[in-house]
């Protein structure tokens, strides 16, 4: 009689302990990588907005007018590498390089024809804007702008013009994974040019920059 009690005991003790471990389980956060969480047993992927960050994409430059210069550039299109850091839920810091490939023109060479390019070359620094609140949301809108250092430079013909310039666009980002992002963004461009053996601007450049990128967070 007492042996059979004491088993009774155990096993509603044991019962009471299975029961508690899953109840604890069903509410524990994992966290992984830049913060983003996984929590049982329904998966979602939550931003926790910190950290480093880096990516690169393929884009297209459309311009839209061009005042002055030794030839005006046609549409053009090159790739794009970045990196930054995500300061908090509103705010990033972000450095980037552009490189655009214009007009390709055939030039003889000692070892036969080639095709020169003019490549428009840009080195920005951007603060983005993050508009969304719900860390749940499986993508985020920011708006992005900064200044930049510009310069058009021929293949074969060195540089032909530089100068300063700004951007102001904005964005989407779609978290596909837990550090990984795809993203979509689009940025005007205003730069203002010269001879770079000159100390004035005479060529004025407005264009549009569409682009697709891939970024990692860490």
């Amino acid at each position: 009689m007492h042996r059979h009690r004491s088993t009774l005991i155990l096993a509603s003790l044991a019962a009471v302990l299975l029961v508690g471990a899953q109840s604890a389980d069903a509410g524990r956060v994992y966290v992984r990588g830049r913060g983003r969480v996984y929590v049982q047993p329904q998966a979602a992927v939550v931003v926790y907005p910190r950290g480093l960050y880096f990516g690169g994409g393929l884009l297209g430059n459309l311009i839209l007018s061009q005042e002055g210069g030794q030839e005006l550039l046609d549409n053009g299109g090159g790739l794009s590498l970045f990196a930054g850091w995500r300061l908090g839920q509103r705010l990033a810091l972000e450095l980037g390089y552009m490189g655009s490939f214009h007009n390709p023109a055939e030039v003889n060479t000692y070892y036969g024809t080639d095709v020169d390019y003019l490549v428009m070359s840009g080195f920005t620094g951007d603060a983005r804007i993050y508009l969304g609140d719900d860390p749940m949301a499986p993508s985020e809108w920011y708006l992005q702008g900064g200044v930049g250092l510009y310069a058009i430079d021929s293949t074969y013909f060195g540089t032909q013009s530089v100068g300063s310039g700004f951007q102001l666009g904005g964005g989407i980002d779609f978290h596909v994974a837990p550090q990984i992002d795809l993203g979509l963004r689009g940025l005007y461009r205003g730069v203002s040019m010269g001879p770079p053996e000159e100390r004035y601007d005479d060529t004025f450049i407005s264009g549009v920059t569409l682009e697709g990128n891939v970024s990692f967070h860490f």
